[in-house]
């Protein structure tokens, strides 16, 4: 076929997640899996009170069809991380990294982890511990101040 185009050089390229030896290729969701990954991702920026307000009924339309151990994020990745006997904890953190790696980019996604999971030194474990949840904000007072 002449004039055919050859668009691999254009597709969105897998995330690789290295594990210390390990090496898992993270293709990008299919458009079945890219519908539960922004689902999980509205969740997740509502529970980290990144966007103010409920999650949106449609994603929660979403968020509702997701079994308990499918995380669309990583595609066929997870079940190889779990043959590979990797803790549940640390799989569910790469899962998390990687829906807001595809929904936000890789940035966003490095600064989250950095936020959520990064040593800090004022920690009361002597910096092994996560960085502390954020607290809800109280609505802003309008009028003049009583006290």
């Amino acid at each position: 076929m002449s004039g055919a185009v050859d668009f691999a050089q254009w597709a969105a390229p897998d995330l690789v997640l290295t594990l210390g030896e390990r090496v898992y290729n993270v293709v990008p969701p299919s458009v079945e899996q890219a519908r539960k990954v922004i689902a999980l991702a509205a969740r997740g920026e509502v529970n980290l009170r990144i966007v103010r307000g409920k999650i949106p009924e449609a994603a929660q339309q979403v968020l509702a069809t997701i079994g308990p151990l499918e995380r669309p994020g990583l595609g066929d990745a997870a079940a190889q991380m779990m043959a590979d006997g990797i803790p549940v904890e640390t799989i569910d953190r790469m899962h998390y990294y990687a829906i807001f790696y595809w929904t936000r980019g890789k940035e966003y996604a490095d600064a989250l982890a950095v936020a959520l999971w990064a040593p800090r030194a004022d920690a009361p474990d002597g910096g092994d511990g996560p960085a502390p949840k954020a607290r809800a904000r109280s609505p802003r007072r309008s009028g003049r101040n009583t006290a």
